[in-house]
């Protein structure tokens, strides 16, 4: 940021050192209040290891600041590639660590710590240079909670612009503390790892953090341990290797808390150098420990020799455990570090998106969306993850956008230990999104060594869109769709849309787009007639423009099973859509309740299972699988089901009404109610819920059933009702001719929920009625 001359104050008759902000940057507000906030750091400190600022002015339309001239080097210089000696370690390091408890006494973090900042004059006096990146926090003025960039709030009424931002990693790669690199909220504990790196380097001749990229240098920083420095350097004493490591602790509150307390420990340690009085024992002394070592030798070497082959035993189960093939991964939100809601759709967009493509990688079972969203906003270690998903690795990330900058961060972490298997920090442009996908998809491939044909390789690496702002918006839409509501369904469609317009070859944006109006059907927002022909043409444009899409298919085979009765046909796309992703679990999930309404159990039964296999915490997949088993009436099954479901998520309000229909199927009415209660109540109609609850009191079942049937009656004056549904209400109730009127009206609207006719225990009573199989007949049912 500067150019430092040597210049003479004539005033005074004295050399200074001064710092000028070129001219090119002098026209840049940011970096004249970075510059101008240099000074007001240093010179709100007085202390004889850190320089003196005398005055900042300006010159001809430059800025300068005024400091004192200091005869030497800076450390980067002095030590060179060469370690330097112990006294030299501990003098200049106890003068930097003075200067660090001077500082942050004052509210202020250097947080730019490094051999170049670190000067040394010629008499071996250590000096603290350079707090353009400083952090104060203005203890002096009682507000020691609001913590003030030295990039920010430059002079006296001037008005606070921030030059920094939450999340924003400022400083050295090579010298950031772990919670720098990852753009964190920082406290002096920054400075002391920092300083712990400047110790290793000039203690080792060696950089405690290398790398052949910045990504490379961060993942050493945030998961790799340095070499140990006696190791690099036997000249080091243990306890200067001990102040070191303790210094580089990753975790924040492992590290010394305070400079004063690292200031005591190198003190210490200097005392009992320059006393040489190193720990040893005498020769008498040594004589006789050695005549009771010899006596216990012949145990000891006995002993060994057991832990040796011990030793030998555990290192072959290891090396096996360690060498087994990771075949399970959960890809877990991402967090969103920019503090901006508007960000949240990239981060959860970037994890489904990761989750669709690397569920296409051969012998790869990845968890689906519905099991890892369960944990979003939530801590959770990654053994306990790997428990409760049966995974062998989970893939963390943090996602970042500030202004048009995007830094994505992920990391692999083995769940049986805990260790870090691989990393990477990717910084790009919010427009190379796309890349930064493909990147990830492309490393942990290659990380897990899976074998990959051509074909899958192309798969993977090929993009849903070249349109970066398509992409952004089709992420938008899936953040709305995954809201599951009608407000949501809403704009996740204008959200598609858009992406369509910005990308008519979109193929991806076409199947949310189809599945958005598959869901406005089945969840009652649209009329049949209204929805099902839209999402039929999205989903066909889906297929034409990309055949080897499985979201396309499984769209289509969606609209093919409940809107065009095509029985074969939907078939075909569901297993196309499988063939193309063996992983999908929503494939699987609606391929089986599809079979479940043909009358094909088993094969129902064997798909749900796998999806639940693949999605083991998805609430709508263990709903199903306890539907499976009503329908199969098996209902004890399924009752302890959706027990299970509900022990997830006790607010589930699908898995209560199914186990209200399977309790009255039992005769079990008074648990039935109970359970609708919940339901409705879930769904804020508590006064509904109470006056179900008196009816049965008073009425019993029957009054409840009639109670329903005037609510529905009266919601389809506003909104579209299915008249499936009132029919079942009137086969409970036994009512046949309205049982068959409000059926046929379901078969000209084509109603989607009719193609459960066939398999509903609600209508077993009715079955042997002529209209019953002629119903059947003319839905085209298979025999």
């Amino acid at each position: 940021m500067g150019v430092v001359y040597k210049a003479e104050d004539t005033k005074l008759g004295r050399f200074v050192a001064l710092k000028f902000l070129p001219p090119e940057m002098s026209r840049d507000p940011m970096a004249l209040q970075r510059f101008q906030l240099e000074a007001r750091a240093a010179s709100a400190l007085n202390h004889p290891n850190i320089c003196t600022v005398y005055e900042i002015d300006e010159h001809e339309g430059q800025s300068f600041i005024s400091m004192e001239f200091l005869d030497g080097e800076t450390l980067k210089q002095h030590s060179s590639a060469d370690p330097l000696g112990v006294d030299k370690i501990l003098e200049m390091g106890i003068q930097v660590a003075d200067a660090l408890d001077a500082a942050h006494s004052q509210g202020v973090i250097h947080r730019d710590i490094k051999p170049a900042n670190i000067f040394v004059t010629r008499r071996g006096h250590s000096k603290l240079l350079d707090f353009g990146l400083a952090k104060l926090s203005p203890i002096s003025a009682g507000v020691a909670e609001e913590e003030v960039d030295a990039t920010a709030s430059v002079g006296a009424g001037a008005p606070e612009t921030n030059l920094t931002s939450p999340g924003v990693a400022l400083g050295t790669v090579a010298y950031m503390s772990p919670e720098q690199a990852l753009g964190e909220a920082v406290d002096a504990r920054t400075d002391l790892f920092s300083f712990g790196a400047v110790l290793y380097e000039v203690g080792t001749g060696r950089a405690a953090f290398a790398g052949n990229s910045t990504a490379a240098v961060f993942d050493a920083i945030l998961h790799k341990t340095p070499v140990s420095p006696v190791r690099l350097n036997p000249e080091l004493p243990d306890e200067l290797q001990y102040i070191v490591i303790k210094l580089l602790e990753k975790d924040r509150d492992s590290r010394y808390q305070s400079s004063r307390e690292l200031a005591n420990d190198l003190r210490r340690l200097k005392r009992d150098t320059d006393s040489g009085q190193p720990t040893h024992i005498s020769r008498g002394v040594a004589t006789a420990h050695a005549q009771k070592l010899q006596r216990k030798r012949i145990g000891i070497i006995a002993a060994a020799s057991l832990s040796v082959i011990a030793l030998i035993l555990l290192s072959f189960y290891f090396f096996r455990w360690r060498n087994r093939p990771i075949d399970a991964i959960a890809i877990m939100p991402f967090v969103n570090a920019s503090s901006d809601p508007k960000v949240e759709y990239l981060s959860d967009g970037l994890t489904e998106s990761l989750i669709n493509s690397l569920s296409q990688l051969p012998n790869l079972s990845v968890m689906s969306r519905s099991s890892v969203f369960r944990y979003k906003g939530k801590s959770t270690d990654a053994k306990s993850l790997g428990k409760e998903m049966g995974v062998r690795a989970v893939l963390l990330g943090r996602v970042m956008q500030q202004d048009d900058n995007l830094s994505v961060s992920v990391e692999l972490v083995d769940t049986e230990n805990s260790h870090h298997i691989w990393g990477q920090q990717y910084n790009r442009k919010v427009s190379d999104l796309l890349s930064v996908q493909e990147d990830i998809n492309r490393d942990i491939s290659d990380t897990l060594k899976l074998p990959l044909t051509g074909d899958q390789k192309s798969r993977l690496a090929k993009r849903p869109t070249d349109d970066p702002v398509a992409y952004r918006l089709y992420l938008n839409g899936l953040y709305y769709w995954n809201k599951g509501t009608e407000s949501g369904f809403k704009q996740a469609l204008d959200y598609f849309n858009q992406a369509i317009d910005k990308d008519p070859k979109f193929a991806l944006a076409q199947a949310g787009l189809a599945d958005t109006y598959s869901l406005f059907a089945d969840s009652g927002y649209l009329a049949p007639g209204d929805a099902w022909p839209r999402a039929k043409t999205a989903a066909m444009v889906a297929v034409g423009i990309e055949d080897s899409l499985a979201e396309a298919h499984t769209s289509l085979a969606l609209v093919k099973a409940y809107y065009d009765w095509d029985w074969a046909g939907a078939e075909k796309e569901f297993q196309r859509a499988i063939d193309l992703n063996p992983n999908s679990a929503a494939a699987h999930h609606w391929y089986g309740s599809f079979l479940a309404k043909m009358g094909r159990q088993d094969d129902a039964l064997r798909e749900i299972q796998k999806a639940r296999d693949l999605d083991p915490l998805s609430l709508l997949i263990s709903t199903t699988l306890g539907w499976d088993y009503y329908v199969s009436h098996q209902t004890n099954q399924a009752i302890g089901q959706l027990k299970k479901t509900l022990e997830m998520d006790q607010n589930y309000s699908p898995a209560r009404r199914l186990l209200e229909t399977c309790y009255e199927q039992q005769g079990m009415y008074k648990e039935a109610v109970a359970e609708w209660q919940k339901a409705l109540t879930l769904t804020s109609n508590p006064e509904f819920a109470a006056a179900i609850g008196q009816d049965f009191e008073s009425s019993g079942y029957k009054a409840v059933l009639q109670d329903w049937l005037e609510g529905l009656q009266e919601l389809s004056k506003r909104e579209y009702v299915s008249p499936y549904d009132v029919a079942q209400v009137y086969a409970r109730l036994g009512d046949k001719e309205q049982v068959f009127s409000w059926l046929e009206k379901a078969f000209q609207q084509r109603d989607n929920h009719i193609v459960a006719l066939r398999v509903d225990p609600a209508f077993q009573n009715f079955q042997s009625d002529p209209r019953y199989r002629g119903l059947l007949k003319r839905i085209g049912f298979p025999r």
